[in-house]
């Protein structure tokens, strides 16, 4: 039967026991590899090191991917380790701990059931992988390999096209730009200075409103707002009422005075360690004078007696345009909440500018992201000369492109290093990668903690205003 033809990018993440069902994985592996882009499908996290919390490093890989395959043969439910005791029981167990991962993070989970295997009920099943019942099983069977992973592969085209990000505000164009002058400095800086800042009272700002202590696995709201700044009191007012009816008063952040054109469209998705979401992303377009859309949170069993930090992270097409902070208290066990712990506050701004790091070969790349980022009052930095760290530590992001050409370049090395260093000052999620090019270059060592997005240059048309 011919294979049907890939319609949409995406990443696959293969779940599944080495001592188990290691060859039909490998087996599988390389027909998705076939049919879609080795750089799409993975099936090892190979990249915890020595010291690495392997319990977000898993939670990271596995909510980088938009389908998690389960595989699950005759002994998935029973196979124990070397005392005994069943390994789905273990909280630390790999195989738990990627499904708990995309369960939690509304990653699309398809059960594959190898060679006879049946689903297996709720009640075999620890609590956090309960929900994996109400999932629709395949069958992959040796007799049949080539049926079933055929119709697999369907599955896969119709779910990859459901579940990818955020869609273009238009038809999809190619991109016609001219070279990039390598001049250190601000893309467009000329359009920029006549463009100016606008009032804030009538600019677009987002406020999220949230617990910032928790109990592990129950289930709290979190609300974010989109508004404009003359608002900003009413929304306020809406988050300490929100409070009084489901408890503590939340916690406040904000990130303001952004000009956007009505019409924008953003994709907006939490993104904490060990913190679910439901669902994990939504999509809004700026219409109104206020707007607010809401997501269920749950901190898993793991986190207890932790604090955990993360953002609401707003994108514009495929393009990043704020962070929110979010941090969020996880109470062990048997704590009780304590009331004052809702009353912290935290603020942060829109991005007012973004430092470019690319290859030259990637011009026309940068040049449409700059392009695209520049009606949104978004300036985007770049340098190929002197003022090299000033232009870095001046930037709000440090917007890493990640492609053949940049691997190999002596100057983007040299300006990830020097982002890297600022680490302490600027945080974790300073310096974002992305990467268009599949398969997609490995990074080095360094830049491993880091998650590398997909990103997709043909979004850039009609980021922002009306389709």
């Amino acid at each position: 039967m011919a294979e049907s033809t890939p319609v949409a990018q995406g990443r696959i993440f293969i779940s599944y026991r080495r001592e188990e069902t290691a060859y039909p994985a490998g087996w599988l592996f390389d027909r998705l590899a076939h049919h879609f882009d080795g750089g799409q499908v993975f099936k090892d996290v190979d990249s915890i090191q020595p010291g690495d919390d392997f319990v977000e490093v898993i939670a990271t890989a596995v909510g980088s991917c938009d389908v998690l395959l389960a595989l699950i043969g005759a002994e998935w439910l029973t196979i124990t380790d070397d005392h005994g005791q069943r390994r789905l029981d273990n909280p630390e167990d790999f195989v738990r701990l990627e499904i708990e991962a995309a369960l939690t993070r509304g990653v699309k989970v398809i059960p594959i059931l190898l060679d006879g295997a049946r689903m297996p009920r709720a009640e075999e099943l620890p609590a956090s992988l309960a929900k994996l019942v109400r999932r629709q099983a395949l069958e992959l069977h040796p007799a049949r390999f080539d049926h079933d992973t055929s119709r697999l592969l369907r599955v896969l085209d119709r779910t990859l096209a459901e579940v990818q990000g955020p869609p273009a505000a238009g038809e999809s164009a190619a991109l016609q730009i001219e070279p990039l002058a390598t001049e250190s400095g601000v893309l467009a800086s000329a359009a920029t200075a006549q463009r100016g800042r606008p009032d804030p009272d009538g600019a677009v700002s987002f406020t999220a409103g949230y617990p910032r202590s928790v109990a592990p696995q129950l289930r709290y709201s979190l609300s974010v707002y989109l508004h404009l700044g003359r608002l900003q009191a009413a929304v306020d007012q809406y988050i300490a009422d929100e409070s009084q009816r489901f408890g503590p008063r939340p916690a406040v952040s904000e990130a303001t005075s952004v000009p956007l054109p009505e019409g924008t469209r953003f994709w907006v998705r939490p993104e904490v360690p060990g913190v679910g979401f439901d669902p994990p992303a939504q999509e809004v377009r700026w219409q109104e004078d206020l707007q607010r859309i809401t997501f269920r949170l749950e901190a898993l069993s793991h986190t207890a007696g932790r604090a955990v930090l993360g953002a609401v992270e707003v994108h514009a097409g495929p393009l990043l345009v704020a962070q929110v902070p979010l941090s969020i208290r996880v109470r062990g066990i048997h704590e009780r909440q304590d009331g004052a712990e809702g009353m912290a506050a935290s603020t942060a701004r829109m991005f007012g500018s973004v430092f470019a790091s690319y290859a030259p070969e990637d011009d026309h790349i940068v040049k449409a992201v700059a392009e695209a980022y520049r009606p949104l009052g978004i300036d985007m930095l770049v340098d190929k000369g002197a003022g090299l760290s000033q232009l870095i530590e001046e930037a709000d992001v440090f917007q890493l492109f990640w492609s053949k050409a940049a691997s190999r370049s002596p100057q983007v090395a040299e300006e990830w290093q020097h982002a890297l260093s600022l680490r302490d000052r600027k945080g974790d999620r300073f310096i974002r990668p992305v990467y268009w090019n599949l398969p997609w270059p490995r990074p080095p060592g360094e830049l491993k903690h880091l998650q590398f997005a997909p990103f997709d240059p043909a979004l850039l048309s009609g980021v922002a205003g009306r389709p």
